[in-house]
This record gives structure tokens, sequence and C-alpha cells, in this order.
């Protein structure tokens, strides 16, 4: 018996229930192991953890709030850039259509021309 009480580290007139596992009322006066509540006490470092977990979570959502705006900015870039093509598009191919019929009646008033120069011989 003196050679296990020596290695637990215990003299002989030690009891075994001062090496008993904690039971559950000690447990909850643990501050790791309490729950958090309102109304529970916590200690600093708990306190700074939760400070610096809501910190990064803030961080974390300003930082997508801004990938979010620099995507809508490049996407409002690109749908500006797509209209302005098309509007040079748009008045390109009115032009084409205004030299198209003036190229069309220039080609009827030659004929009429022609018309006249045949009738003349």
């Amino acid at each position: 018996m003196t050679g296990v009480a020596a290695s637990r580290g215990t003299t002989v007139g030690e009891s075994a229930a001062t090496y008993a596992l904690p039971n559950a009322s000690a447990s909850t006066a643990d501050p790791i192991t309490s729950p958090l509540d309102d109304t529970a006490e916590t200690n600093d470092q708990v306190t700074t953890l939760a400070q610096s977990v809501a910190k990064r979570a803030q961080i974390m959502l300003l930082r997508t709030q801004s990938i979010q705006q620099d995507l809508q900015l490049r996407i409002d870039r690109m749908k500006a850039d797509f209209n302005a093509a098309q509007e040079e598009r748009s008045e390109q191919l009115r032009e084409m259509n205004a030299l198209r019929e003036m190229a069309v009646e220039q080609g009827k008033k030659d004929d009429e021309i022609l018309k006249k120069y045949i009738g003349m011989i």
C-alpha cells in the first residue's frame, strides 16, 4: 500500500476521497465549463475573446460588403460600356441605312436620266 500511495504522490494517511473526480456542483463553479448567459460571471479572458471574435466578424462582414460593392461597380461599368457600344453600333447602322437610302435614290435618278437619254436617241 505504501508503494501505491507513493506512486500517487500521497502519504499513507491520506484517503482516496481527496483524489476523486469533482462532482457536478463543483464543475458548475468553473468559468470554462459553466454556461454563458447574461447572469453568469465572466472573466477578462472570455470577455476579451468574445470582443475579438465580434471584431473579427465585423471585419469579415465589412470585407464581404467591400467585395460586393467592388463587383457591383465592375458590373455597372460593364453595363455602361455595353450600352455605349450598343449606342455607337445603332448610330452606325442608322448612318449606313441613310447612305443606303441615298444610294437607292441616286440609282433611281440615274435610271431616269438613262431612260431620257435613250429616249433622245
